[in-house]
């Protein structure tokens, strides 16, 4: 969940449109991994890109809904906490593919594997997803999946 602060947020009225507010800067106190989501959608001629910020699987699902003939994703990142990159910092990476399932003791487990090949799992003990049940595929990149078999 992203967090801000009323001194922050931006005060033109009218700004941005009805229904929305626009804040200029937030916060994070989660180590979940969050998604970057980039949207184009056409209304007659014109076209006009999005940016989305979606904190959890469930809400990056629910935008990825909106894809047809007016939406077109554009690219899907992810950004992951060091406990769960391994790394020193937080890493955006660009997401190839989002599966969900459920391990032996019945916990849900998502498996993010992202354009170096790198499966980042929810959980420590679970990488590989035929171990797991109800798989559900969240998201996959078929512009990166069409470009690896050409290359194969």
């Amino acid at each position: 969940m992203f967090i801000s602060h009323e001194a922050y947020r931006e005060g033109r009225p009218g700004f941005p449109g009805p229904g929305r507010i626009a804040w200029r800067m937030v916060e994070r106190e989660s180590m979940d991994p969050w998604y970057h989501v980039i949207l184009r959608f056409t209304e007659g001629a014109r076209q006009l890109t999005k940016r989305f910020m979606p904190t959890d699987a469930s809400l990056l699902s629910n935008l990825l809904e909106l894809e047809g003939p007016t939406c077109l994703i554009e690219e899907v990142q992810v950004i992951t906490s060091p406990c769960v990159n391994g790394g020193l910092s937080e890493r955006m990476e660009k997401l190839i593919s989002l599966v969900i399932g459920y391990d032996q003791k019945g916990e849900c487990v998502l498996l993010h594997t992202v354009a170096s090949g790198t499966v980042y799992s929810s959980t420590s003990d679970c990488l590989d997803v035929s171990s797991l049940s109800d798989i559900q595929t969240i998201y996959r990149d078929m512009k990166s999946a069409h470009s690896q078999v050409q290359g194969a």
